[in-house]
C-alpha cells in the first residue's frame, strides 16, 4: 500500500496550518497596532484639551480681579442704569465665571464627553457675553481697568491656536475610530465619539447694547 496519498494530504494541512497561523499572527498584530492608535488618538484630545483648560481658567482670574478693582474704586458699582442693576451686572459675571470653572472641572476628569463639552461651550460662551456686556461703554461710568481688558484679550489671542488644535485633535480621533475595520475594535473597546468645543471669547455687541439681564442668556454651540 502506497503512503504517498497520506504523506501528501499531510503535507496540505500542515501547509494550510502554517497559513492559518501566519494569518492569526497578522490579526492580532493589526489588532494590536490599530488600538494603540486609538488610545494614542484619545489621549491626544485629552492632552490638547488640558492645555485649553489651562489658558481658559486663566479668564477667572481676571473676572476676580476686575470685581475687586471695581469694589474699592471711588464710584464703587455705580452704572449708567443705576447702583442696582450694575451690582446686579457684576454679580452675574461672577456667576460667569463660577459656572465656567466648574464646567472645566468636568471636562477635565472625561475630556471626550460630549455632554461635558456642550456644557463648557455653554459656559466659557456665557461668560465671555457677560465681560464684553460689562466692558461695554454705553453700560457703566466705571470702566474695567485697562491692563485687565488688555489681559482678557491677550489670552483670547492664545486661547484661539489652542481651541483649533483641540478640534483637529478630535477631527483626527474620530475618523479614526469611524474607518472600518478599525470602527469594529472602537465599538468593541468602547471608543464613543467625542465633540468639538466652539466659542467666542470677543462677541460682537454692536452699539446701543442694552443691559437687561437677558443678554446673558446663550444658547448650545
Amino acid at each position: 500500500m502506497s503512503l504517498e496519498p497520506f504523506y501528501r494530504s499531510h503535507a496540505i494541512l500542515m501547509f494550510n496550518s502554517e497559513w492559518f497561523w501566519l494569518f492569526l499572527a497578522l490579526l492580532i498584530f493589526w489588532a494590536l497596532g490599530a488600538h494603540n492608535r486609538l488610545v494614542r488618538l484619545r489621549a491626544q484630545v485629552s492632552q490638547r484639551f488640558f492645555a485649553l483648560e489651562a489658558l481658559l481658567l486663566k479668564y477667572p482670574d481676571v473676572v476676580s480681579e476686575a470685581v475687586t478693582a471695581a469694589a474699592v474704586a471711588p464710584l464703587g458699582w455705580r452704572s449708567t442704569v443705576g447702583f442696582d442693576l450694575g451690582a446686579e451686572h457684576w454679580g452675574r459675571l461672577q456667576e460667569a465665571a463660577k459656572e465656567a470653572i466648574i464646567a472645566l472641572a468636568r471636562m477635565n476628569e472625561h475630556p471626550l464627553n460630549a455632554q461635558s463639552s456642550v456644557e463648557v461651550n455653554l459656559a466659557v460662551s456665557t461668560l465671555a457675553y457677560a465681560w464684553h456686556v460689562l466692558v461695554h461703554p454705553d453700560v457703566f461710568f466705571l470702566s474695567v481697568p485697562e491692563e485687565l481688558r488688555k489681559r482678557w484679550h491677550e489670552i483670547g489671542v492664545l486661547t484661539q491656536p489652542e481651541l483649533e488644535r483641540f478640534n483637529l485633535a478630535v477631527d483626527d480621533y474620530n475618523e479614526a475610530i469611524q474607518l472600518f475595520p478599525a470602527s469594529l475594535l472602537a465599538k468593541v473597546k468602547d471608543f464613543t465619539p467625542a465633540r468639538k468645543l466652539g466659542f467666542e471669547m470677543s462677541p460682537q455687541l454692536g452699539p446701543g447694547v442694552s443691559p437687561e439681564p437677558d443678554l446673558f442668556t446663550t444658547s448650545t454651540l
